[in-house]
């Protein structure tokens, strides 16, 4: 059973239409029978909508924290399941993101035993809002007095106490039954008290804040630093706000920074390095006296130029790498050595340490640049280097004269044994006979055995004369030059076969004996044109270009190559024949060899058995000049 359409009639028609207040009539399910021309217009209701229920049509709020509230969680259907009156209900209703608030009573109503609600309610947004902002209000204004450590005193132009704010009452040096009502004046020692009082007068005779700082000399409070903040607040009543600070750690903070500063100040004008504050521009802002040591210039001098100004052409590119690195915080601080050009024109070889000072935001502000003149140190080290040089070249010169003197031995036993055996049998065979015709065939023989002896001297005296020649001239050789000369001596045999020679010298002069030079490429150039393969023209390619220890010749051909595992330990050896059928002595490889290793070169071959050779000589070239170390 439910409530008809005219249940209303409680209240005549006039009387609900004139109502400031909306009026809902719902049966006991909650489904709307009526309401007012306020009802829908305050909650948008529709002249037909009579059969829906007022919980499940609209959506409500609450006013504590703007939460959803379920069909369920509605007053409406509170009153209803517990048969109990609902007064005073404050909910909210969203509109276009913005919320209207509404003031609720429901009543349960009962006619002819059928139940139903009758719903009243008034728009309270304009109190609802008001008091949401006072909230607001109060709540920062608790979190603001939450969050000071101050203590906050009303007191009047006599100082006299009247009131009082903290969020932590162990800050008071008294308790407010001993201060309230009381004078400064018989709170505090005079020293302290009389200041105060002045300052509280002169504040309120000015209307301005004033402020001064005290040590505390109470017991309890003993060497602490505090910040008596004097503020009007009211004229009229000759009343301030007097608040206390504890400045305690601000104090030994700033005591603590201005003994880092004499410190620094200390550190940096005193320090045996040359130190300057750097703009991020490459001006120096300050620097001390050091600096100006190292480098000739005055302070005003350093602070018109900019770094790179003073830097080597050389240095420059790295430092200010580095120095963009660090400003954009990507490294910490780094280390370079570089040339700064002193004031009188020379330069000036240095350690330098830059590091960046940023601020609370992290942007760098300026640079700390550390110098130390390492000039004699940067000597000692090239002296060093170059007398380490010079031992090496000894200890391979050593080295090589012992090998070449162990060979020397070997050719003495094998190469000189031989002839000379010979040349004694021959002698003795000679004396024994008595037939003229074996006579003259030994004397033949005795012939032979001792031009052979005599070229082997012959050819040993020239590589003797090599090792002993400590008059070789020095001088700056073109590759091209020395190869066109011995080309010519070869352009017959080049033309003959049909040779093709390509050059390249990546390395154009060398500082070299010019007559070594010529015996390389002549006896190079002149194997690579003797072994040739019959099916095919030479083809030579000799280049030159730059490796770490030095310069490197190369000299590639096209031949007959050469058996290295038969015969690599015998290549470079006196009177080693690899190839038979040619006019050749054996001599040219080993006598190079000699040139190249008596001044601290090196030479070396890869090769096939038709396949060709090529040949790498490493010179350990001599300086062109022996330069100053430039600083």
């Amino acid at each position: 059973m439910h409530l008809q359409r005219d249940s209303l009639s409680v209240l005549s028609n006039q009387t609900v239409n004139t109502r400031l207040e909306g009026l809902i009539t719902t049966t006991d399910d909650g489904t709307i029978l009526l309401f007012n021309k306020r009802a829908q217009e305050l909650l948008d209701l529709e002249s037909t909508a009579n059969t829906n229920k007022l919980h499940e049509l609209i959506t409500f709020y609450t006013a504590d924290d703007l939460s959803e509230l379920s069909p369920t969680e509605t007053p409406f259907f509170s009153a209803l399941s517990k048969n109990q009156n609902q007064n005073e209900i404050i909910l909210g209703r969203k509109k276009d993101q913005e919320f209207r608030w509404y003031q609720f009573n429901v009543n349960l109503i009962i006619e002819n035993n059928k139940k139903g609600l009758l719903i009243s309610f008034i728009d309270v947004s304009k109190l609802v809002n008001k008091n949401r902002v006072l909230e607001d209000k109060q709540h920062q204004l608790q979190l603001l007095v939450a969050s000071l450590n101050d203590l906050v005193f009303e007191v009047t132009d006599t100082g006299t106490f009247k009131n009082y704010w903290t969020n932590n009452p162990d800050l008071l040096f008294y308790t407010p039954e001993e201060f309230l009502n009381k004078s400064i004046t018989e709170l505090f020692p005079p020293d302290l008290a009389v200041p105060a009082l002045q300052l509280i007068q002169s504040s309120l005779k000015l209307d301005r804040e004033l402020k001064m700082d005290f040590q505390s000399n109470l017991k309890e409070h003993k060497d602490k630093w505090y910040r008596l903040q004097i503020k009007p607040i009211h004229r009229a009543l000759n009343r301030v706000a007097l608040v206390i600070s504890d400045i305690t750690k601000q104090v030994e903070s700033n005591e603590k920074s201005k003994f880092n500063e004499h410190k620094f100040n200390q550190a940096f004008y005193l320090s045996g390095l040359g130190i300057s504050l750097t703009s991020l521009e490459g001006y120096c802002i300050e620097s001390n006296n050091m600096l100006t040591k190292i480098l000739g210039y005055s302070h005003e001098e350093m602070s018109t130029t900019k770094f790179t100004d003073r830097t080597h052409p050389d240095d420059i590119d790295k430092d200010v790498e580095l120095r963009e690195k660090l400003v954009r915080g990507e490294i910490e601080a780094f280390t370079l050595q570089k040339r700064y050009l002193h004031k009188l024109g020379h330069f000036v070889w240095c350690s330098v340490t830059v590091a960046a000072v940023f601020d609370n935001a992290n942007t760098a502000q300026f640079l700390i640049v550390q110098v130390q003149d390492i000039s004699e140190s940067k000597k000692n080290i090239e002296i060093l280097k170059r007398q380490k040089i010079e031992s090496d070249l000894v200890k391979i010169d050593l080295e090589t004269k012992i090998r070449q003197l162990e060979e020397f031995a070997n050719i003495l036993a094998h190469d000189l044994k031989g002839p000379l055996s010979n040349i004694q049998m021959l002698i003795d065979e000679i004396k024994v006979t008595d037939d003229e015709k074996i006579k003259a065939d030994f004397m033949n023989l005795l012939h032979i055995s001792s031009d052979n002896l005599n070229e082997t001297l012959h050819d040993l005296g020239g590589i003797l004369d090599i090792k002993s020649n400590n008059s070789l001239i020095y001088e700056q050789c073109s590759f091209l030059d020395v190869f066109k000369k011995v080309q010519q001596q070869f352009m017959e045999e080049i033309q003959q076969k049909n040779a093709t020679i390509s050059i390249e010298f990546n390395v154009k002069d060398i500082y070299y004996p010019k007559i070594y030079l010529e015996s390389i490429l002549s006896n190079l150039l002149s194997n690579s044109l003797r072994f040739t393969a019959k099916d095919r023209a030479p083809r030579i390619e000799i280049h030159t270009h730059l490796e770490q220890e030095g310069t490197l010749l190369t000299v590639k051909d096209n031949g007959l190559g050469i058996n290295l595992p038969k015969y690599k330990s015998e290549l470079f050896m006196f009177k080693k024949v690899f190839h038979r059928g040619f006019e050749t002595k054996g001599v040219g490889l080993f006598l190079i060899r000699y040139q190249i290793e008596s001044l601290g070169g090196k030479i070396d071959v890869q090769s096939k058995i038709d396949s060709g050779s090529t040949f790498y000589v490493k010179f350990l070239e001599k300086a062109y000049k022996d330069p100053l170390i430039q600083l």
